[in-house]
């Protein structure tokens, strides 16, 4: 059994967030496993369980592998994985802040986007994890993962201080906005069947955009 054990995670450097290719790995006579279900797989453990110290057959059995499969070699190299599994949260934000970006329409459709695609990100993880979760990480990691955090609000914000402008959102506290909108995207989904999920997000949307748009004049220059 292999566990996570973060004494030695400082010293690694940072991954790189690109996409590489992901060969599969044997984890028993009849299974075989991705890194990227790997990765899936020990995100939703972390979500699930709150903690980053992770049983290698855990992480098997979850992605749908067999338990007394040895664990592959790339495993060992355990701040790798953990940042992997922040950086799918990362990417997918990243990915829903440009679709909100590009989208025509007030600012009020743009956050209908990025809330639309962010929760179709998540149906397709598995879970979205929170940046402010990981204080028990090396400082290295926590780092990256406040770095991560504050990519995602400054972008979120900027959208919502644009609402404010063209009045097509309420005149909130950005940040208390902010908090309120990944605090409910950073849950682990409600549903067992994916149906039943996107009628559950779709209510979702519906919830967050009443109580942030709230009409008024648009603001002067």
């Amino acid at each position: 059994m292999t566990v996570l054990d973060f004494a030695k995670i400082a010293s690694w450097p940072a991954s790189n967030e690109e996409s590489a290719p992901e060969p599969a790995v044997s984890v028993g006579y009849s299974s075989r496993l991705t890194r990227s279900q790997i990765v899936d797989a020990a995100t939703r453990l972390i979500a699930r369980r709150g903690d980053h110290r992770i049983p290698w057959p855990s992480i098997a059995i979850e992605a749908g592998g067999e338990s007394l499969g040895a664990a592959p070699d790339w495993l060992d190299d355990h701040s790798a994985l953990i940042d992997q599994c922040y950086a799918r949260t990362a990417q997918a934000l990243s990915d829903s802040l440009l679709r909100a970006e590009t989208a025509p329409g007030s600012a009020l459709d743009k956050l209908a986007a990025f809330l639309v695609a962010a929760l179709e990100a998540r149906r397709e993880l598995g879970t979205l994890l929170s940046f402010r979760r990981g204080r028990n990480l090396p400082d290295a990691l926590q780092r990256r993962l406040h770095e991560r955090d504050m990519m995602v609000r400054t972008r979120l914000k900027r959208l919502l201080e644009q609402g404010r402008r063209d009045g097509s959102l309420a005149r909130r506290n950005p940040d208390s906005a902010c908090e309120l909108i990944l605090a409910s995207l950073m849950v682990p989904d409600v549903a067992v069947t994916d149906p039943e999920q996107l009628i559950w997000d779709s209510e979702l949307v519906e919830l967050l955009l009443a109580a942030l748009a709230e009409p008024h004049p648009t603001e002067s220059k």
